[in-house]
């Protein structure tokens, strides 16, 4: 496959493409490399740096953390000293104050009491301090005072009403705690912070709570820690609590809010900062709840489809505190010098493309250039431009295959004009023959219609005049017999006569086909009527095997159908002594094989189908005669859709075929030993049945064995159609008289054997027909001028002037067209059929042909109307005169036994005109009989009929 494609490509493409693929291969899997490396790079460089951000946050809120609790812890020491007293706060403001001096990130650090007094040093960031003071002086109210630089107090800065320290949420929970704890986090009353406090309770030496201490830790100190640390270009840091409650953040935004005069912590999802909110919202989504998340995490994420860094380190310090410390980085800070590389690397690859494009197009263009030439050159040498040469002056392996080529075309001249000079010769040689071949196939066709004509003709007035004299009354009954053995020796002459103008057709082409819808099933069951008790005469076994797919109405040509498997099952019964026949019908598949195996010969077509499996179980070998069988092709849609192929085996238990017989099985007038034996048979049967079967779309075979039997296959190409599309038969009925209150039909009769005019004389003129005659054209044309007829019959081959002439002048004229003109012709080619037509004839009939086939003639083409006898009518009325059971074999015993033998050899052909012309032979003898059969045949009851025949015979 990818070869053919390659070979229709361009020399110049095949050249380049590969070039540029390998160099586009080549730059873009390094390019692929150098991408993944720097992938993995980044992703190792954002990890590292997150992780050595979160750990230096980490220890620096550890050292911030501690220092509250060691300065409660140094408070508390000096209380258990003696040196600072519980119930005496005064004496703590220096002291708080100076302590308050020593830690800069510390906003103040307090002592309060059982009696709610209270002192605290707080440092503001502006630097100032100040001294806090809450005792019964002041009426519990919360008063600020300014310092100087020796702690004294100077003025009041701040007075807060009714402020209860013992009630202070850190108060209550450094009581419930009972140890070292943190209180919330809160915003600073004097200044713009989150604060958050270490708590310590004092106990006396009794275990009794004396008062607590605390020291406050400004967390906007923490921001501006965060703030310095340089994560990536634009990474943050910031902290939060388990509930998402922003504490610290790198970036400028506080962390509470004003509402009505009130500062008020918020979550962090609430940040105004969009790259910390769409974080927080991240970590929500994947976590759902923060308490979820007890050890680093290192995760990534997207917003606006650009990819983010995060790491999140948990914080605890054992004292209540439980925070999350949060690192972001864009991945961009990492990329930006990655993405330009890769910019620049996909520009030296589209620089490289350019580069090898321009190459590959110069080499090609270099290597193929020449081979244009050359190619050019042998498109002018097949227009038998013989002059044109290839002109290089290059010397590598295209200039020698220049050089090879001018002569290689001298060669290719001189070769070229010696062939011509033979071709002119031959040519003539072939026109001779040819004109030969025309000539004596224009003789055969000739021949063809003379002998149709010749033979055809005398029959026509044996049988016609043989089926009059079957009506006379007058006869003797030996007179009856004569003719009734003349009647079936003319229509045997006739069957032979037809089989050897059938292979003159074939031979010639001229067979066509006469398709009809019919009922399968009831043409199988009729051959097997019709068979049956000649199988039983010779003690076989005839069994019809039909499978259950094969449909019952189908499209196809019935005679040619039933004549091939009449020949092939005459031949079977025929031939075999004991054992049976088969006959199995169904649909299959064409296959193609061919091989010899032991005594069983395989030519070559061999068919794959779903047949019926051989009844007698045995091997079956194939021989085929038929190797190109023309399939007929519907040609509408429908039609094709709803075709299939039959197939058929008719299979006996004879005594074979010798295998050198095989070869010349399907000639003509060849038999094989075993026919030659039985003295019977032309050779005819299966080279015609073969022909047919052929013609119809499909191919015969046979398989045979010596001493085994034979066993003859074919499949057909048919159409299925619906029951609604098959005609029922029409029983046959002979015409008495015409009715009556017609006027006079003129009936003229052209032919120019005096015996066939006769004949249609004897026929027409008993029922009352105006008739007159003509032996020629001319003739006919000068009574029709005249007498103006009804229809004319007209034969087709006459002499002074035949009857496409007539026909043609009569039909020219007005008046011609009110006459009926029904042609008789004794040829047998369908195509004359066509010609004859458009001659202007309105109707065609063969020779011989039928009585009532006259008569339906004129009723269809002039409306004649008739009286008919009903024959079973009157055989019914016959039998109840008589007092008459049913048929039985005393009534063919009366019966002359050609007679019978001419019914016998009817029924078992399936010939219905030699039936019809039985049975009214018969008539003249008994008419009882005689309608009791033809009422047997109207009912298909062959097998009844058959039955009396062999039992009448046996008798005797």
């Amino acid at each position: 496959m990818v070869s053919k494609m390659l070979d229709k490509l361009p020399l110049r493409t095949v050249l380049i493409v590969p070039f540029v693929l390998q160099i586009v291969g080549a730059v873009g899997l390094v390019g692929y490399l150098s991408f993944r490396n720097g992938q993995k790079a980044v992703n190792n460089l954002a990890s590292q740096l997150m992780s050595e951000v979160s750990l230096r946050v980490e220890q620096n809120l550890q050292v911030y953390l501690t220092t509250p609790h060691q300065i409660n812890q140094t408070k508390l020491d000096a209380v258990k000293l003696g040196l600072l007293k519980m119930d005496n706060l005064s004496a703590w403001e220096k002291y708080l104050w100076r302590q308050v001096q020593l830690y800069p990130y510390i906003n103040y650090t307090s002592v309060s009491n059982e009696k709610g007094d209270y002192r605290s040093g707080e440092q503001m960031s502006n630097g100032s301090r100040t001294m806090n003071v809450i005792e019964k002086s002041t009426g519990l109210n919360f008063y600020s005072y300014n310092t100087n630089e020796r702690g004294d107090r100077t003025t009041v800065a701040t007075i807060v009403k009714n402020f209860n320290n013992r009630q202070h949420p850190a108060y209550k929970s450094a009581v419930k705690a009972g140890k070292p704890t943190w209180s919330s986090v809160y915003v600073s009353l004097l200044e713009p912070t989150l604060i958050i406090s270490a708590l310590q309770p004092a106990y006396s030496e009794k275990n009794q709570l004396e008062g607590v201490l605390s020291a406050a830790l400004r967390l906007d100190h923490f921001g501006r820690f965060l703030n310095s640390l340089k994560v990536g270009k634009s990474g943050q840091t910031f902290i939060i609590d388990r509930q998402g409650t922003l504490l610290a953040t790198s970036t400028t935004e506080k962390p509470f809010r004003t509402k009505a005069n009130k500062k008020q912590l918020f979550k962090v999802e609430e940040s105004s900062n969009p790259f910390t909110q769409a974080t927080a919202k991240y970590l929500t989504a994947q976590f759902q709840k923060l308490d979820q998340i007890q050890k680093s995490e290192l995760l990534s994420f997207e917003i606006d489809k650009k990819r983010q860094f995060l790491k999140v380190l948990p914080f605890q310090d054992g004292k209540g505190l439980d925070w999350l410390i949060v690192v972001v980085v864009p991945e961009a800070d990492f990329t930006k010098e990655i993405d330009a590389n890769t910019r620049t690397a996909v520009l030296l690859c589209f620089a490289a493309l350019g580069v090898a494009v321009a190459i590959g197009i110069l080499t090609s263009r270099w290597v193929t250039n020449p081979i244009s030439i050359l190619n050019t050159a042998a498109k002018n040498i097949a227009k038998g431009e013989w002059d044109k040469t290839v002109e290089s002056e290059r010397s590598d392996e295209l200039g020698e295959l220049a050089k090879s080529f001018n002569s290689m075309a001298q060669q290719l001249q001189q070769s070229f004009e010696t062939l011509e000079h033979r071709v002119q010769e031959r040519t003539a040689e072939l026109a001779v023959a040819k004109d030969k071949a025309e000539v004596a196939n224009q003789a055969k066709s000739t021949f063809l219609a003379n002998m149709s004509h010749e033979l055809r003709s005398p029959l026509n007035a044996i049988l016609g005049f043989s089926q009059l004299m079957t009506r006379s009354q007058t006869l003797s009954p030996e007179h009856q017999e004569n003719i009734s053995i003349i009647s079936s020796s003319g229509e045997h002459l006739l069957t032979l006569i037809n089989n050897v103008l059938d292979l003159s057709k074939i031979e010639s082409g001229r067979t066509t086909l006469n398709p009809h819808k019919i009922d399968l099933y009831r043409l199988l069951n009729d051959l097997e009527d019709m068979f049956q008790l000649k199988a039983d005469d010779n003690h076989l076994q005839l069994v019809f095997d039909r499978s259950p797919d094969v449909p019952q109405y189908v499209e196809i040509d019935e005679l040619k159908l039933r004549q091939i498997l009449i020949n092939l099952l005459n031949n079977a019964l025929k031939f075999t002594c004991e054992g049976g026949v088969w006959i199995r019908v169904s649909k299959h598949s064409a296959g193609r094989s061919q091989q010899v195996e032991g005594d069983r010969v395989y030519l070559s077509e061999e068919l794959t189908n779903t047949e019926v499996a051989a009844s007698n179980n045995r091997e079956i070998s194939q021989l085929s005669k038929s190797k190109n069988a023309i399939f007929a092709t519907p040609n509408d849609e429908a039609a094709s859709a709803s075709s299939f192929f039959l197939h058929f085996e008719v299979e006996d238990t004879g005594p074979g075929i010798a295998t050198n017989e095989l070869d010349n099985l399907f000639e003509a007038f060849v038999q094989t030993q075993t026919g030659k034996d039985s003295q019977e048979g032309t050779g005819l049967g299966l080279p015609i049945s073969r022909k047919f079967v052929e013609l119809m779309g499909g191919e015969m075979s046979v398989c045979s064995a010596v001493g085994k039997g034979t066993n003859f296959k074919f499949y057909i190409q048919v159409i299925a159609v619906d029951a609604t599309d098959i005609e029922s038969p029409k029983p046959t009925r002979n015409v008495i008289a015409l009715e009556p209150k017609q006027h006079t039909y003129r009936i003229l009769i052209v032919d120019d054997k005096p015996l066939n005019r006769q004949l249609l004389i004897k026929i027409l003129h008993p029922l009352g027909f105006e008739l007159k005659e003509a032996t020629n054209g001319q003739e006919a044309i000068e009574i029709w001028d005249s007498w103006e007829p009804h229809l004319i019959w007209m034969d087709m081959r006459m002499p002074v002037m035949d009857g496409y002439e007539a026909t043609l002048y009569i039909k020219s004229t007005i008046k011609g067209q009110a006459t009926a003109i029904i042609a008789l012709t004794a040829s047998v080619l369908e195509e004359e059929r066509a010609v004859i037509l458009s001659a202007g004839c309105d109707a065609f009939m063969r020779k011989p042909f039928r009585e009532a086939d006259i008569f339906d003639a004129m009723h269809k083409h002039i409306g004649v109307r008739y009286i008919y006898e009903d024959p079973g009518q009157a055989n019914l009325s016959a039998i109840k005169a008589g007092d008459r059971g049913e048929m039985t074999a005393a009534d063919f015993v009366k019966l002359p036994e050609s007679l019978i033998a001419d019914l016998k050899l009817a029924i078992l052909n399936a010939d219905m005109d030699l039936i019809d012309s039985s049975i009214e032979q018969i008539r003249l003898k008994d008419a009882v009989t005689a309608g009791a059969i033809a009422n047997c045949i109207e009912n298909f009851e062959y097998n009844k009929v058959l039955k009396l025949i062999y039992q009448t015979i046996s008798d005797e």
